[in-house]
């Protein structure tokens, strides 16, 4: 039996195709690299809800439940129905408590050339990406680097 580190993957609306990556990717690196090291990465995400504040209670307890949160911007927080700073914030808080499994968080952020400055406040970011490929460099990496931090010595 592989011990399970879950990832909460926050993702903005018009990230759904790096969504989607998230996917691959996690299927990919636990088979090729993961399992054989004795560890599994399972990911949670909020696939096509468009107002999360009704289920705000239980998107917070899966939260405190998850080894890593990973967020993946636009540019901002997202628009009332999906800001995910609140979520972010706590995210932080589980990470800094001893008793919650909450080992990292990581911040992905979509720029383009001609976009304007980032929104005030956004954490700063692992990486910045342009398109889904380098979103999937920079995530994979991110993996690795939990995997080093999980996996039996």
């Amino acid at each position: 039996m592989y011990p399970i580190h879950r990832v909460f993957c926050a993702t903005a609306f018009e990230l759904e195709s790096e969504r989607r990556i998230l996917e691959e990717l996690f299927g990919s690196f636990n088979e090729t690299d993961a399992m054989p090291r004795g560890v599994l990465f399972a990911p949670l995400f909020l696939l096509r809800m468009r107002d999360k504040r009704p289920y705000q209670a239980e998107i917070d307890d899966n939260i405190r439940e998850c080894r890593y949160y990973l967020l993946a911007l636009a540019g901002d927080w997202g628009p009332p129905e999906r800001n995910f700073k609140a979520d972010y914030r706590l995210a932080l808080r589980c990470k800094d408590d001893p008793a919650l499994p909450m080992g990292d968080t990581a911040v992905l952020l979509r720029r383009y050339e001609d976009d304007p400055p980032p929104a005030p406040g956004l954490p700063a970011p692992a990486g910045k990406f342009e398109t889904p490929e380098q979103f999937a460099e920079l995530f994979r990496g991110i993996l690795a680097r939990w995997l080093e931090e999980t996996a039996p010595k």
